[in-house]
């Protein structure tokens, strides 16, 4: 696969001793087919690249296909949208690409947005537990990664 948003992934295959592997396209093809939805270009290069593990990237705990394409997992991701009322906050088709603590928190982006969409970050309201909040984190996909690879580095330097 020609690698078009994402090649600063594709030159840090392995930062420290941790490794990124992705998934085929033919796994991809199928996610897009039983979810009848297009991802993103720079998400699918992500997928290409990363889509089993993303290494040392700091993407929150569960960002790997598999685990995010499956029946339980969006089960789950539904009935937190349904119990914390962001379905009246998040209205269009999205992906959650990214979770922790069983979707309580998570990256999003919008699959109407093109090839290289705005990633949202899906926490807690500071006003009351039981609501979560929308903030656009205020880049694209791809910068977003870019800079989770910056951070990698610069754990890996510096530590936690």
């Amino acid at each position: 696969m020609n690698i078009q948003y994402l090649k600063k992934l594709e030159a840090a295959p392995k930062i420290g001793i941790r490794k990124i592997k992705g998934v085929s396209e033919n796994t991809i093809k199928k996610v897009e087919q039983k979810f009848n939805i297009k991802f993103p270009l720079a998400y699918y290069e992500f997928l290409f690249l990363a889509g089993e593990s993303c290494g040392a990237l700091p993407i929150m705990d569960t960002a790997d296909l598999e685990t995010i394409s499956s029946d339980w997992h969006y089960e789950l991701l539904q009935e937190e949208i349904k119990e914390t009322g962001l379905n009246n906050n998040i209205i269009r088709p999205f992906w959650l690409f990214a979770e922790s603590n069983g979707c309580e928190q998570f990256y999003f982006f919008y699959l109407d947005e093109g090839n290289d969409p705005t990633v949202y970050l899906v926490d807690y309201s500071p006003t009351d537990d039981s609501k979560r909040e929308v903030k656009s984190v205020n880049v694209n996909f791809s910068t977003f990664i870019e800079k989770k690879i910056d951070t990698a580095y610069k754990i890996l330097k510096e530590g936690w």
